[in-house]
């Protein structure tokens, strides 16, 4: 079973993101022998009392760190047309914290209903091992149903999480497409949600815009391997590629600088192509997309 959030960035009211925040603030502190954390250009560590002083950068205690958090949440702005805006529940999205306040947050909730749960009934708390997480998707495999059945025990009624898949054998998480195939099996493919969209949508570079040919090219060749490695079998690798050539093609790509990027790409990277065909099949399979 797969799942999204689908109300994580819009509904979280800032007073309990707040809450949320100022008490994993207050366990990471608890759990680390120094006391303060130094941000300086070369990134951020923990300081002493003792070595504090001697060290540039911005220092910043368990207040600060509160401090810093309260203010990111109370002063998020944005404009439409002429008018300001301030937001007033949600996670403002499109800054640099959003992404991991998120994270923490539904972690938060997950960390203490394992921990409740494993004091009570151990065996339940082990159905939980085969899920993952990676911010606002879900998924989980052979928990025989569990989290399913009991999900709003674990997350705040503010958040609505939608299940993504129909049936037990066919799931999309992330990029992929998943299918059990003999029930012992995974068949991988590339899945996008924007090729269901009725119009199209310009998701690589433009030959008409500023950056050099090489880098246009170069692009179409690390998406080349990016679908090598999220596919399992050569049908759905062609098709997958297929479209992708077609979309570059309308982008502007010329053929004789398309063919030389593949036999670049397959030539750098055999591992990853030869499980699934030679560039000789692979430009015969493609046929008129490389007229």
């Amino acid at each position: 079973m797969t799942y999204d959030f689908s109300t994580l960035y819009t509904k979280i009211p800032h007073d309990k993101l707040k809450e949320v925040l100022h008490e994993l603030t207050d366990f990471c502190f608890k759990g680390c022998t120094r006391n303060k954390i130094l941000v300086n250009e070369y990134g951020a560590t923990w300081l002493n009392t003792k070595t504090s002083e001697s060290k540039n950068g911005l220092k910043f205690t368990i207040a600060n760190v509160k401090e810093a958090i309260t203010y990111l949440l109370d002063n998020c702005y944005f404009n439409v047309g002429d008018q300001i805006f301030k937001q007033r529940i949600g996670i403002p999205m499109g800054s640099d914290p959003a992404p991991f306040f998120a994270n923490l947050f539904l972690y938060y909730y997950e960390s203490r209903f394992i921990k409740e749960l494993k004091k009570t009934d151990l065996p339940r708390a082990r159905r939980f091992g085969n899920m993952s997480r990676f911010i606002d998707d879900l998924s989980a495999i052979n928990d025989n149903g569990e989290f399913d059945r009991c999900h709003a025990e674990i997350y705040p009624p503010e958040l609505e999480l939608k299940k993504e898949n129909d049936g037990s054998k066919n799931a999309s998480f992330l990029d992929l497409d998943i299918t059990i195939k003999n029930d012992k099996t995974f068949s991988l493919k590339l899945y996008d949600k924007r090729d269901t969209f009725p119009f199209d949508i310009v998701r690589l570079p433009h030959i008409s815009n500023n950056m050099p040919s090489r880098i246009f090219y170069a692009t179409l060749g690390g998406e080349l391997l990016r679908t090598a490695r999220c596919t399992s079998d050569c049908e759905n690798f062609i098709n997958s590629s297929q479209s992708l050539i077609k979309r570059m093609r309308k982008q502007g790509a010329k053929v004789p600088q398309i063919k030389r990027t593949i036999n670049r790409t397959f030539l750098n990277h055999p591992a990853d192509f030869e499980p699934l065909c030679s560039v000789f099949d692979f430009k015969k399979a493609l046929g008129d997309t490389l007229s």
